[in-house]
């Protein structure tokens, strides 16, 4: 299958670093955030995926000046590109969070959420058929990066530092896991392909949190594991779609390998732990 040229705006996000390293045989040109009103970048791409988002979006409401996906979608509709955008499970009603399909209820239960519906909307109404939206539950790797809040960067920063995991909700709480390899592979193939239309990206099967606390410890290599929480936000994707339309799925056991693999490179390069001490 031919590659297309492409733009990948927001270099310096999680997700852009590890798809960049992971697919390097692609011709991708990389920008940041501050260079995506230069229209010279957009000469020549046939498709675009935005990482950028601006970080007040996460907890203010709606204001277009701060929305990075509509600057960088009006440029590649001027150079009729198609365009991928990173959106959240969180756009879908909270009753609709279990089993989520992509034609299921949507809300938005926090600015976030909200503000990504929104732009999903608006970007709809921009690109029509070339604009493809991608829905991702938890994507997790190797990850701990002071600061990030994500499941699996909070889990590992706790035991990069301490050597312990403390879990805020209840360990038998079910989410929906996505391995960061997955995630990137779905991603290359929307990149090539340019199917249009709304894409839910899971894999397949809830993960308790407790288990997985645990298969980070174990690649760790020790390390204790305190539950100091009840309850907690259950989620898990109807991915199906990707099946259907892409041939994709996740393989089973992925989430457990890439658990206990970040485990494994965090032991070797953190300052507190099992084999340090030893």
């Amino acid at each position: 299958m031919r590659t297309s040229r492409l733009l990948i705006v927001g270099r310096g996000s999680y997700l852009a670093r590890e798809f960049l390293a992971r697919h390097a045989d692609l011709k991708a040109r990389a920008i940041d955030h501050a260079q995506v009103d230069e229209d010279a970048h957009y000469d020549g791409i046939a498709c675009v995926v935005n990482f950028a988002f601006a970080p007040a979006l996460h907890t203010s409401e709606y204001d277009a000046r701060l929305d990075v996906d509509a600057r960088v979608a009006r440029r590649a509709a001027a150079h009729e590109a198609h365009f991928v955008m990173i959106s959240s499970r969180r756009v879908y009603a909270e009753a609709a969070q279990w089993k989520a399909s992509e034609d299921s209820s949507l809300g938005g239960a926090d600015a976030y959420a909200r503000n990504k519906l929104h732009i999903e909307r608006e970007l709809a109404a921009l690109m029509g058929a070339r604009l493809t939206v991608l829905r991702p539950g938890n994507v997790v790797g190797y990850e701990p990066i002071p600061g990030r809040q994500r499941f699996a960067a909070y889990l590992q920063n706790q035991l990069r530092e301490t050597g312990r995991i403390r879990l805020s909700v209840d360990p038998n709480v079910r989410r929906d896991l996505v391995p960061v390899d997955f995630f990137c592979r779905v991603l290359r193939e929307v990149l090539v392909r340019k199917p249009g239309g709304i894409f839910n990206v899971g894999s397949g099967a809830a993960t308790r949190v407790g288990d997985a606390a645990s298969w980070l410890l174990a690649g760790f290599g020790g390390g204790e594991l305190l539950v100091e929480g009840a309850g907690g936000e259950e989620f898990l994707l109807d991915s199906r779609k990707l099946g259907r339309e892409l041939r994709l799925a996740c393989a089973a056991g992925d989430v457990e390998r890439t658990l206990r693999a970040a485990g494994r490179r965090l032991a070797r390069d953190a300052t507190i732990g099992p084999r340090r001490r030893a």
